[in-house]
């Protein structure tokens, strides 16, 4: 069972790219790390997925399962 849907998430800032079409699926029981240089977009991913900053793209998909 998905707990964790995304698809074609982006964000930016201005002309900083910090993440483009991004999809991925997370399924119970699964583990995942998070491992980038900063400055890459790692605290902003989680808070896109937490709802407290909306993504870009009209295509944009996220479902978080309780």
């Amino acid at each position: 069972m998905n707990f964790l849907t995304l698809e074609n998430v982006t964000k930016s800032y201005g002309e900083k790219v910090l993440f483009k079409n991004i999809t991925l699926y997370i399924d119970k029981g699964q583990k995942i790390g998070l491992i980038a240089k900063n400055g890459t977009g790692k605290t902003t991913l989680m808070r896109v997925i937490a709802g407290r900053e909306g993504s870009e793209g009209e295509q944009a998909k996220i479902l978080l399962r309780k």
